[in-house]
């Protein structure tokens, strides 16, 4: 694979190694811990607020990424692409391909012209309560006008990961935890803007992280693959596109979109249930930085492998980063159950929020070994252009699974009952993938 000093890529399939594997997928962990970082850093700082700060701006911040992730899932399937043409030992491809999905990026612009308004809307269909709802506009109003170089910078992320170079998009991510944190300091105490400065903290942040990986990627990996710039995609290209990026999108927007509404029945609950599950959401987040940065690798490896014409490389790939997966959230797992009074208390120390923050992580205890194999053996799927199949699993797992049984059980048995709808979902969605994997169909899709 090529090196950040552009050397260019070999023609050979990648052996499919364990080392392989975690070499490519320590850099994105530590990334995801960046990013986990950022809002820990947000939830704690809220936290010296109130409870209703720290429910407020984690339901503000999902439902932005509601909003966005339709353009950046899709957007992120650049990997995939350029991924392939590695593998195929075609330069001029990587660097067509890069050029389509910058173009494409430029959505980002009239995304944020009419994000308020989406947000307005999104707020009145999910009907929080009131208080909520007066501190998570602010934050998201702020906050969505961070989508143009959102938009730029993921699809410079993603061919960066396509192409074998995980450290940049590593230390970008570990920029943005030192100025969100500083900036959020400052703007919040400092200058006592309260949630609207850690909205503007998060945004100064992110556009900074988001504009350097387009000028990175440009310095470090031009000379190889040719030029990256603004061109006019193929009816070809858009129907490539449209055939593995549109799903792609609409899953990771299905997915969360779902898990909004989700977090909608529960802020209805009360703030203290919704502190809850925000405090013991990011502690369930830390199983997501090997889990995701392995379907990352995993789904890179196996487009690359899938290039060069060897599946039984690319099968290799998936199954072992499945496996690792599970048995490092199976180990979070256990810590969610032995220790989970310590943990909450980190964030809060209201008796009814302690209480409340525990029964659910008993809750993510029992998903964490599933989850694992879910997610990568998805990003598997996803890396070998198998993206309906992801779609329909999770528009039917997510929203008549997860959503319809929370909606049922939170009234009844609170926010822990919720929770286990989450559950239900995330069971089915391990099996389904592991099922299509097994069978192999992914292996003769043609991006």
């Amino acid at each position: 694979m090529p090196d950040v000093s552009g050397a260019p890529p070999p023609s050979t399939a990648p052996a499919g190694t364990t080392r392989e594997l975690l070499r490519l997928a320590w850099p994105l962990m530590f990334s995801n811990l960046a990013y986990t970082v950022v809002g820990f850093t947000d939830t704690l700082i809220m936290g010296r607020l109130g409870v209703t700060e720290v429910g407020a701006v984690g339901f503000a911040s999902l439902c932005l990424l509601t909003l966005m992730l339709l353009f950046r899932g899709s957007l992120n399937t650049a990997a995939t692409f350029t991924a392939r043409a590695v593998g195929a030992n075609h330069p001029a491809g990587v660097s067509r391909w890069a050029s389509v999905f910058l173009t494409l990026a430029l959505i980002g612009l009239p995304v944020a012209l009419i994000g308020p308004a989406l947000v307005d809307g999104l707020f009145v269909l999910l009907q929080p309560a009131p208080d909520i709802t007066a501190v998570a506009r602010t934050y998201a109003h702020i906050r969505v006008f961070e989508a143009p170089l959102v938009f730029l910078g993921t699809v410079a992320l993603s061919i960066m990961v396509g192409l074998g170079n995980t450290r940049t998009p590593m230390q970008l991510a570990w920029m943005v935890v030192i100025v969100n944190a500083a900036l959020a300091l400052l703007f919040v105490f400092g200058f006592g803007w309260g949630v609207a400065g850690a909205a503007w903290a998060a945004l100064i942040a992110v556009g900074i992280q988001n504009a350097l990986a387009v000028l990175l990627l440009h310095r470090l990996h031009a000379r190889a693959y040719g030029p990256f710039r603004l061109t006019r995609p193929t009816r070809d290209e858009l129907r490539s596109f449209a055939r593995v990026g549109l799903p792609a999108g609409t899953t990771e927007l299905g997915e969360v979109g779902a898990f909004t509404v989700f977090q909608g029945v529960i802020s209805r609950l009360g703030p203290a249930e919704l502190a809850a599950s925000q405090i013991a959401n990011q502690f369930a987040s830390l199983g997501f930085l090997p889990a995701f940065a392995l379907a990352s690798a995993t789904g890179s490896l196996l487009s690359r492998a899938l290039g060069a014409g060897r599946p039984d490389i690319a099968r290799r790939v998936g199954w072992r980063g499945a496996l690792l997966a599970a048995a490092l959230m199976g180990a979070l797992g256990l810590l969610f159950l032995l220790v989970p009074r310590q943990l909450i208390g980190l964030f809060n120390h209201d008796t009814q929020v302690l209480a409340l923050g525990t029964s659910v992580l008993a809750v993510m205890a029992a998903y964490q070994l599933l989850d694992g194999l879910a997610i990568v053996l998805g990003g598997a799927l996803g890396g070998a252009g198998d993206t309906r199949f992801r779609l329909v699993v999770t528009l039917t797992g997510a929203w008549l699974v997860m959503v319809l049984s929370a909606t049922y059980l939170a009234p009844r048995y609170g926010v822990t009952g919720a929770w286990t709808g989450a559950l239900a979902y995330i069971a089915l969605a391990a099996i389904a993938y592991a099922l299509r994997f097994a069978s192999g169909r992914w292996q003769h899709l043609r991006l």
